[in-house]
C-alpha cells in the first residue's frame, strides 16, 4: 500500500513518466473517483456536520449567522453517447432510464387543476428521445436524454435535504423557509431539477409531504455568460484551457496501445469522453461486477486515462481556470459578506452547479485533493460573526464534512475559522479590478497560463489520513431504481435572469453580480 501511495503521489506530481509507471489501475480509479456515485444516504449525511458547537462560539464571542451550499446535481444519465464508444448491443445494455420526467411547470398544472377542483387535465408530457435519423432505429432504448437526472437523484436529495435541515436549521438565527432562501442554478435541466428537489426536501420533509401551491424565484444567467457554468467572456483563458486540454495526457506510450486495444475490442475509436458512459453505467449498476476490477480492463483504463487528462487539464492551466470560475467565487464571498453584515436577509443560499466548476474552484483555492466531485457533492461555507469588533465576519469551508485548509486563510482566527476577507487567494481577489480582468482575458497580462511552478501536485494538499485508498462500499454495487410518480406539492420554480453588469474600473467594491 505504501509503494502504491508513492506511485500515486509521483503520478499526481508529474514526476514519473506514464510509460515507466507500473501503477495499480483499480486503486488509482478508486483514489480519483472515490465514492463518486454517492449512493444515499451516508455520503449526504456526512456532508453536513453542523456548525461549531455553542461552547466554542461562546468562548470566542461568535455567532453562526448563515450557510451557503454549493452543490453538484444528482445522479444523471450519460453526457456523452455510449454509441460513439461501444457497439450498439453493449451501448444499449448500459443505458439507464430516467425516472424524474415531470417538470416543475407540469407540477404547477397538476396543482392548479386540483386547486380549481377541475376534472383531471391533460397528462404530463414525458420526453422520449430518438437517435439521429437512420442511426439507432426509431426511439432510443432509453427515454433519457443526455445528462438528465436519474431516479436515484430523488433519494440523494432527500438524504441531503434531511441532513442539512437536521444539522443547521435549528442553529441559524431564524429557521429558514422557502421565502428566506436564495436559490441559484445554472440554466441546465439537471441543475434546475436538482435545486427543485433539494428545496422540496428541505421544506416539505419527504416524498410524501404536501402543501399548498407556492412559487419561488430561481436565480440564473444565460449559459454563455455564467461563471457558475465556467463560461465568462475571457478569450485568453478559454484558449489556455483549450491548449491544456489538447496537450493533457497525450503520451503515445500510454494512449497508443490503449487506442489499439480499444479499437480491436469494440470496433470504435477511443475517445477521452468514453469514460463518462463507463462511470454512469457503473453507478447505475449496469456494468458487470468485475468490469473495473482488473488492471487489464479496458473500461478501467479509459477512466484512468481521463484522470491523467484531468490532472493536466486543471492543474497546468490553473490561472486560466481561475479567470473562468473566479467571478463565481467572488460572488460567493460578496454574498457571505452581505449575510454577515445583515444586508442580505436570506441566511440560507443554495448554489447549484457542476463537477467541472467545483473542481476548478477547489484548484483555484489550492485545496483540490485529486478526488473528483461526487453526485450531490456539497461544499459548505458557514458564515460566522463576532458579537463585538464591529461584527467582523469569519467563515469555515467544508467538503464532505471536513474543514478545508485554504492556504490564503492562514493564520487562522478564532475557533480555527478563516477571515472572510482572506478566503480567496490574490489570484482570485485581483479579478475584482475590471482593468485587471480585461487585461488577463485579452491576453495582455501574465495570468492566463500557469508557469511550471504553479502546476503543483494535488497530493500535497490533504493529510494522508484524508486520502484513504480503500474501495468504497458502493463502488460496484448494483442499484435498485425507484420510480416516483409525482411530488405532493412543492414550489413552482420560475427562472429569473440576474443582471450581469460588470463593475466600473474605479469601483472600490465589486458590485454584486445579481441585483435583487
Amino acid at each position: 500500500a505504501g509503494v502504491t501511495r508513492l506511485l500515486l503521489a509521483a503520478l499526481l506530481l508529474g514526476r514519473v513518466p506514464v510509460a515507466e509507471a507500473s501503477f495499480d489501475v483499480p486503486e488509482l480509479l478508486r483514489r480519483h473517483f472515490l465514492d463518486i456515485c454517492a449512493h444515499p444516504p451516508e455520503p449526504q449525511r456526512a456532508a453536513a456536520p453542523g456548525p461549531l458547537d455553542e461552547k466554542t462560539l461562546e468562548e470566542h464571542g461568535l455567532e453562526f449567522v448563515a450557510l451557503n451550499v454549493v452543490f453538484r446535481h444528482g445522479a444523471r444519465s450519460v453526457l456523452h453517447s455510449p454509441y460513439d464508444c461501444f457497439p450498439k448491443e453493449f451501448a444499449d445494455s448500459i443505458i439507464s432510464d430516467c425516472g424524474v420526467h415531470t417538470g416543475t411547470m407540469l407540477d404547477w398544472l397538476a396543482n392548479e387543476t386540483a386547486k380549481r377542483k377541475e376534472v383531471a387535465g391533460t397528462p404530463p408530457l414525458v420526453k422520449k428521445y430518438h437517435g439521429d435519423y437512420g442511426t439507432h432505429g426509431e426511439a432510443s432504448a432509453s427515454s433519457c436524454g443526455p445528462a438528465q437526472l436519474l431516479d436515484e437523484a430523488v433519494d440523494q436529495f432527500e438524504a441531503l435535504g434531511g441532513a442539512l435541515r437536521g444539522a443547521y436549521f435549528g442553529r441559524l438565527p431564524e429557521e429558514p423557509s422557502l421565502d428566506s432562501t436564495w436559490l441559484y442554478s445554472t440554466d441546465t435541466d439537471r441543475t434546475i431539477a436538482s435545486t427543485y428537489l433539494l428545496q422540496h426536501f428541505l421544506f416539505s420533509g419527504s416524498k410524501a409531504g404536501s402543501r399548498p401551491l407556492r412559487t419561488a424565484e430561481l436565480q440564473t444567467r444565460s449559459q454563455d455568460s455564467d461563471a457558475w457554468a465556467r463560461r465568462v467572456p475571457c478569450p485568453a483563458a478559454e484558449k489556455a484551457v483549450e491548449e491544456a486540454s489538447e496537450q493533457a495526457g497525450t503520451s503515445d506510450d500510454f494512449l497508443g496501445p490503449l487506442k489499439e486495444r480499444w479499437l480491436a475490442k469494440f470496433g470504435k475509436p477511443f475517445s477521452q469522453d468514453c469514460h463518462d458512459p463507463v462511470l454512469v453505467a457503473n453507478c447505475s449498476g449496469k456494468l458487470p461486477t468485475d468490469a473495473l476490477s482488473g488492471e487489464d480492463s479496458l473500461l478501467a483504463e479509459v477512466v484512468v486515462a481521463n484522470f491523467l487528462h484531468a490532472k493536466s487539464k486543471y492543474l497546468d492551466a490553473k490561472e486560466a481556470w481561475t479567470s473562468l470560475v473566479g467571478p463565481a467565487l467572488l460572488e460567493l464571498q460578496d454574498f457571505a459578506r452581505r449575510q454577515a453584515e445583515g444586508k442580505e436577509r436570506k441566511a440560507l443560499a443554495l448554489w447549484a452547479t457542476h463537477d467541472t466548476v467545483i473542481l476548478p474552484m477547489l484548484v483555484s483555492l489550492g485545496v483540490w485533493d485529486g478526488v473528483w466531485p461526487q453526485y450531490t457533492e456539497a461544499i459548505l461555507l458557514e458564515v460566522y460573526r463576532e458579537r463585538a469588533n464591529g461584527g467582523k465576519a469569519w467563515v469555515r469551508l467544508l467538503r464532505r464534512g471536513e474543514p478545508l485548509e485554504v492556504p490564503s486563510c492562514h493564520p487562522l482566527g478564532p475557533g480555527g475559522l478563516c477571515d472572510l476577507e482572506h478566503l480567496l487567494p490574490k489570484e482570485v481577489a485581483r479579478l475584482r479590478d475590471l482593468a485587471v480582468r480585461e487585461e488577463l482575458c485579452t491576453g495582455g497580462g501574465d495570468g492566463v497560463a500557469s508557469p511550471p511552478s504553479v502546476a503543483v501536485g494535488v497530493a500535497e494538499v490533504p493529510s494522508k489520513d484524508s486520502m484513504s485508498l480503500m474501495p468504497s462500499a458502493g463502488l460496484l454495487a448494483g442499484l435498485l431504481m425507484t420510480t416516483v410518480a409525482a411530488f405532493g406539492g412543492g414550489a413552482v420554480v420560475g427562472r429569473r435572469f440576474g443582471r450581469a453588469d460588470r463593475p466600473r474600473a474605479d469601483d472600490s467594491a465589486f458590485a454584486p453580480l445579481l441585483q435583487h
